[in-house]
């Protein structure tokens, strides 16, 4: 379940570093956003993976964020919130990440 998470949060991060650089008209603002956004993603999917407690944090709190894109429309980061929340929130996840 954390590896389908983490696959998740880099579907996510693909849609979001799409979304930054098309924001910023791909100029020089727009690539570096991107840059930044790519470590951050890639950053919590490898914390997942590895069974990082603070990485499940703040995968708990992009995909209860992603819950708010529904007011914008966007219903694509709304659903790819529901399916993060629900494998991050499954016993099996939680106890990968509660282990010693």
């Amino acid at each position: 379940m954390v590896t389908l998470a983490a696959v998740v949060v880099l579907i996510v991060g693909i849609q979001a570093i799409i979304r930054m650089y098309n924001t910023f008209d791909g100029g020089a603002v727009g690539v570096i956003a991107a840059l930044i956004g790519v470590v951050l993603y890639l950053a919590v999917a490898y914390g997942l993976w590895k069974g990082n407690k603070i990485a499940w944090i703040l995968a708990l709190i992009g995909g209860a964020l992603a819950l708010l894109s529904v007011f914008s429309g966007d219903w694509l980061s709304f659903v790819t919130g529901i399916v993060l929340l629900v494998l991050l929130l499954l016993p099996q996840s939680r106890a990968w990440f509660n282990r010693s």
